[in-house]
């Protein structure tokens, strides 16, 4: 799954922390945390400065309406 594409207000979006650059990116819909793990893992290879934090907004799931419920 490719993760990377333009944040825009109001959609899930990841952003990760190093020590000397941060890299912030929307979340394409149905993005997992194994997902985002794999994408933070690799991305952490490419950095020499260390991770100090990362910040994810997940999309809230909506409840089934009830049964009968129009």
């Amino acid at each position: 799954m490719q993760l990377h594409h333009t944040a825009r207000a109001g959609e899930p979006r990841l952003r990760v922390v190093f020590a000397n650059t941060s890299i912030a990116m929307g979340l394409p819909a149905g993005s997992t945390l194994g997902d985002i793990a794999e994408w933070v893992g690799d991305t952490a290879r490419l950095h020499n400065g260390s991770l100090r934090s990362i910040d994810v907004i997940m999309a809230a799931r909506h409840a089934p309406a009830p049964a009968g419920a129009h």
